[in-house]
């Protein structure tokens, strides 16, 4: 499941095999398996110092493509649990809304303004606007090479936002496996600081049909330590409706196991 989606997402479902040979069918079939996505998945948060430490963190994450843009909804159980509901439009803008929960235990939520797209997911590595792939939905797209990774050949899209995107990135580098456009590698290069997030995804698995990385590990240059997305059950064919995006719902469950899941 690519989440980072890279999370992503996620980023979690994958179009069936097909070469890209443009930039054209290169970001469309991307941009296929954004909007294609219908995943619930149930794992680990996991930040890791420069010393080693690990701090982990529960969550339940679901997502879904409409037609009026991708849903993504995830719940962390840190000490106060938290809720993050990001809504990628056609268009590529990214929106959000945060929930915690109140003294009497009632989810309350509220908007995430415009400049606020780049804070942390619950101080990982991790930004709000990572937790989907709006860069292949920018018009600045450019193709910038086909080369190995490892055992795959990938092929390597070049996105750069124009000055209305409401990103903190310059310009995001997304390494895709040719055969089944999983994407692999992603490099992220933040705007002003030229600070450089590259994320990795291992683990590739199927389900439904569908290839999966199970585990995402992001780096930030600079700073010692890494944050890791670890999936440890989804399903890439979950069946959600709309009411499944209520970010204040008494209660957000997890996947259930079922035959073609992993």
């Amino acid at each position: 499941m690519r989440l980072t989606p890279y999370l992503a997402s996620a980023a979690l479902l994958l179009t069936p095999a097909a070469h890209a040979q443009t930039v054209a069918a290169a970001v469309a079939l991307q941009q296929h398996r954004v909007e294609s996505v219908d995943a619930r998945a149930s794992g680990r948060l996991v930040m890791v110092d420069g010393t080693g430490k690990r701090t982990t963190y529960k969550f339940i994450l679901k997502t879904h493509g409409f037609p009026d843009g991708v849903r993504l909804l995830e719940e962390v159980q840190t000490p106060e649990p938290m809720r993050v509901l990001i809504h990628l439009e056609p268009s590529g803008r990214v929106t959000a809304r945060l929930a915690h929960k109140d003294a009497a235990g009632k989810w309350i939520a509220t908007d995430v303004l415009p400049g606020h797209i780049s804070d942390p997911l619950v101080g990982s590595g991790f930004a709000l606007e990572d937790l989907v792939d709006s860069q292949f939905f920018w018009k600045d797209q450019s193709l910038a090479g086909r080369a190995p990774c490892g055992s795959r050949t990938c092929v390597t899209l070049q996105s750069v936002p124009s000055s209305a995107e409401k990103t903190q990135y310059a310009k995001v580098l997304s390494s895709f496996d040719e055969k089944t456009n999983a994407v692999l590698h992603v490099v992220k290069t933040v705007r002003g600081s030229g600070e450089v997030k590259d994320f990795t995804c291992f683990d590739l698995r199927q389900s439904h049909g569908v290839s999966a990385a199970t585990q995402i590990e992001v780096k930030i240059s600079g700073k010692p330590g890494s944050t890791l997305f670890l999936i440890d059950h989804g399903s890439a064919k979950a069946g959600l409706t709309r009411a499944d995006f209520d970010i204040t719902s008494a209660k957000l469950t997890g996947p259930e196991p079922k035959d073609g899941d992993f």
